[in-house]
């Protein structure tokens, strides 16, 4: 069954079937997930719960930015996180319906937060953790902090890249700053909708919202403008790692530019003289055992004397 009733006090699963009344809240709250959902369990949502047909066709497409709206009686909320797969990142979603009494989340893929939540549950004193605003919080919590890592994986590439770039930079280098700087931005797009949200309901705009869980949305909130900042920052690292990869092969060309130079004014003055040696004329003198011996002298002295002034004044 892709609709399960998830029971946090016992860290257990019940699955419920689509021809089921509204199930009932064992505690404070209730919580379903629906995982994968069919067209089905999109209908038994709609119809047991009285939901709006745009919130429902929103967790048909599965393609919206982070969100809240606010409707009779509950909020849908949309929450998205990133996961990353043989280097490539990718989107994940998850809508929410945030009743008085029930949270309801629906997601296409497995998703880690969830899991967390389901298995590192623990009731507190102060009794926020059995309230359906809080157990969205802890979701919300988890989804954030997976991006953490993403960003010491992406740091720690910058610091391979900036290694690379002054050891032997390569054109897959290059091709690496620039994906790495699309994942950047694909890391901003998602971030920036989550940190708008978090802000939103620590606000307490929402009467669903517990003001005392309002503070934990806040500190969700904090983490988002960490995390922003650590983007900023990683793009900017990138912005120099593709400077100094664009001065290092300016240099390298620079460097073979010199070099050719250098060789094309050693052997232009000997090009002339050979040349010039080669001339067939009656009245050349280059007949004579003396004139070749000048010849070949001015063949070895010129190239060493050449080098020598070139050293001289460092260009070597």
């Amino acid at each position: 069954m892709s609709i399960t009733q998830i029971h946090l006090e016992k860290k257990t699963t019940t699955p419920v079937p689509r021809d089921a009344p509204r199930p009932a809240a064992a505690g404070p709250a209730l919580w379903l997930n629906v995982s994968a959902p069919t067209e089905d369990d999109l209908a038994w949502l709609e119809q047991t719960y009285q939901f709006h047909p745009l919130t429902i066709e929103d967790c048909r497409n599965f393609n919206q930015r982070a969100k809240v709206e606010h409707y009779d009686g509950y909020l849908f909320l949309s929450l998205t996180t990133t996961a990353r797969d043989n280097g490539e990142l990718h989107a994940q979603e998850m809508e929410c319906f945030l009743g008085p009494d029930y949270l309801i989340t629906v997601h296409r893929e497995s998703l880690a937060a969830l899991d967390a939540v389901r298995e590192r549950y623990g009731p507190d004193k102060t009794g926020l953790s059995m309230r359906p605003d809080f157990i969205l919080y802890l979701i919300a919590d988890h989804m954030v902090d997976a991006y953490f890592p993403l960003l010491d994986e992406v740091e720690d590439e910058i610091d391979a890249l900036e290694d690379q770039i002054l050891e032997r930079a390569t054109e897959a280098t290059l091709h690496r700053i620039f994906k790495l700087k699309q994942q950047l931005v694909f890391l901003r797009k998602t971030t920036a909708p989550m940190r708008d949200l978090m802000n939103t309901l620590a606000g307490t705009r929402y009467g669903l919202i517990d003001d005392r869980t309002a503070l934990y949305f806040r500190d969700v909130y904090d983490h988002l403008n960490r995390i922003y900042d650590l983007v900023e920052t990683s793009r900017d690292l990138l912005g120099n790692a593709l400077d100094a990869y664009l001065s290092t092969v300016s240099n390298r060309l620079n460097e073979v530019v010199k070099r050719l130079t250098i060789f094309t004014a050693i052997f232009m003055p000997i090009s002339f003289l050979v040349g010039l040696g080669g001339i067939n004329f009656q009245q050349m003198p280059f007949d004579s055992s003396l004139a070749f011996t000048i010849l070949m002298a001015l063949l070895v002295i010129t190239p060493i004397g050449t080098l020598a002034w070139f050293w001289h004044n460092k260009w070597l």
